[in-house]
């Protein structure tokens, strides 16, 4: 049995740096780098290079991406037994292409094949998730499914990564399903229906979850640190300075280390603490997870052990 299940998206990241001033409709030189990424996926590798006891529930096309980031979880020792790779269907692939400052020119994604993971499919993977100490779920499961997974498994805490303002519209009439949420400030709003300028309006924001039956509530600040609230206390951890490489990444990496910490019993301020440790280790690599994440570099951030 897997200590932590994830239910949520595997993708694969195309990113595309042009040498030169970009030239639209014709063949522009550059350098091209591909890497797995999917909210679901990146919590899933950061719990496994944590050493922790998780199992990944997804689906993926039967192609070279699919294999390939399925063969990289279950190298780091993550249970992929419940991932489907699909004949029929491409991986999900998220395709970006930069101009000279490094800003985004033109994308395109293709999350068709996320759709799969339906009610069914929930069925299918429920023997092998039932006694998980924890679930995390991510909105890249459709509405539909995101409801019927949360009353499948409502007897299990269940904790939320909301990927997307647009995605976090999707759990916003069942939040109070979920044992514990980590929105950035935006999603909160969303989630929530309140605006969030200030510290106040954390505090308000962050009851509204308690009082909807959320029992943790960690609200993300980007460079702020990060508001954290249960129902005995509340505050905010502020990130101390680093040098962010890319902030791809970093939400995921502070989920995985809300999951390590609800196995190890930490308390909220300590959660928050080693998810701020987590997610400064995630701004130092290119891509979305560091392949240098482990226990060892955790505790040294944090100048503690764990």
């Amino acid at each position: 049995m897997s200590e932590v299940s994830i239910i949520g998206g595997i993708t694969a990241d195309i990113e595309g740096n042009p040498y030169y001033q970009l030239i639209m409709g014709d063949s522009n030189p550059g350098k091209i780098v591909m890497s797995y990424g999917g909210v679901g996926r990146n919590i899933a590798e950061n719990l496994g290079r944590l050493g922790a006891s998780v199992r990944f529930v997804s689906v993926a096309g039967d192609d070279f991406a699919g294999r390939g980031a399925v063969r990289e979880l279950e190298n780091l020792g993550v249970n992929v037994d419940n991932v489907n790779l699909l004949r029929e269907e491409n991986t999900a692939v998220y395709m970006s292409i930069l101009n000279l400052m490094g800003d985004m020119e033109l994308a395109l994604c293709n999350m068709d094949v996320l759709e799969r993971i339906s009610v069914e499919f929930i069925d299918s993977a429920y023997e092998s998730i039932k006694n998980s100490k924890i679930v995390g779920i991510d909105t890249n499961l459709t509405e539909d499914t995101l409801e019927y997974a949360t009353g499948k498994l409502k007897d299990l805490p269940i904790f939320l990564d909301p990927v997307s303002v647009t995605k976090a519209e999707r759990a916003k009439k069942i939040i109070g399903r979920f044992h514990t949420i980590k929105p950035n400030r935006m999603e909160a709003e969303i989630l929530s229906g309140m605006t969030i300028m200030s510290e106040e309006e954390l505090e308000k924001a962050g009851q509204w979850f308690i009082d909807q039956g959320v029992k943790s509530v960690f609200i993300t600040l980007g460079p702020g640190g990060v508001f954290y609230r249960d129902e005995r206390e509340s505050g905010i951890i502020r990130s101390n300075p680093v040098e962010i490489v890319s902030a791809t990444g970093a939400g995921d990496a502070f989920s995985a280390a809300i999951l390590y910490s609800h196995l190890k019993g930490f308390d909220i301020e300590k959660t928050a603490k080693v998810g701020t440790a987590a997610a400064a280790i995630a701004m130092g690599s290119k891509t979305a997870v560091n392949s240098h994440m482990s226990m060892e570099l955790l505790q040294q951030v944090l100048g503690t052990d764990l």
